[in-house]
């Protein structure tokens, strides 16, 4: 058993966890990790055998990556979306960042990390810290901790049927505000269109900052929008 750290619901403890559980999921691709279509209703009696997607890549010199590697690869790869530096260098954007800690958002929100040094290993040492990420100041804007604010769903998930956990029925990870502004969409079910209202939907353990927000002028909360439009 590990830390849980990706997915709505932090049930995958790894990102290759959590590429494999979407690639069978979402896309219908079975892969060494997910070899049955749906686990619970394997027919076959038995383990599927490896898919094409499992393969080592002959053309890769030295040990051969499967295709499943270099989508985790990809991903490792991706840099985080930058702010917009024009917006975030604005008056209002600026005052906002201050009315976000302020209010408490920044509690959950949490601006900064910095990624473990490099060679650190992890996922129970399967895998270590390479130099490109070691060592990098980010700011994710989330704790990615799981919290209950009020818009839970009632559905348990995890990463194999037999954890299934009833306390995560209405618990959702901190998403990310990285990249906030170019999202058609916010929380968990797409429901929010709007900041104001992806705000005004947190209750549960979020209810006091929600009525901080609340008790802010409207100029206020313009600039808290103003900053949240710069992420």
């Amino acid at each position: 058993m590990q830390a849980g750290r990706f997915g709505w619901k932090s049930q995958h403890s790894s990102l290759l966890s959590a590429c494999a559980e979407s690639l069978r999921n979402e896309l219908g691709i079975r892969n060494r990790l997910y070899s049955d279509e749906y686990p619970t209703h394997n027919t076959s009696g038995g383990t599927a055998p490896p898919t094409p997607f499992d393969k080592p890549d002959p053309a890769d010199a030295g040990p051969g990556k499967t295709e499943l590697e270099r989508v985790v690869e990809e991903v490792r790869h991706t840099a985080p979306p930058a702010r917009d530096e024009q917006l975030a260098a604005s008056m209002d954007a600026q005052s906002g960042e201050k009315l976000f800690a302020r209010t408490g958002c920044a509690l959950c929100l949490v601006t900064t990390y910095k990624t473990l040094p490099p060679g650190t290993p992890i996922n129970s040492g399967t895998y270590r810290i390479p130099d490109f990420i070691g060592n990098t100041v980010i700011h994710p804007y989330s704790d990615f901790l799981l919290h209950d604010v009020g818009t839970g769903d009632g559905i348990p998930q995890a990463a194999e049927p037999e954890y299934f956990d009833q306390s995560t029925a209405d618990i959702f990870r901190t998403a990310p505000l990285w990249g906030l502004r170019f999202r058609s969409w916010m929380t968990h079910d797409g429901k929010s269109v709007t900041y104001h209202q992806a705000i005004m939907r947190h209750g549960g353990e979020a209810s006091k900052v929600r009525e901080q927000y609340e008790a802010l002028t409207p100029v206020e909360k313009q600039q808290v929008h103003a900053f949240l439009n710069s992420l």
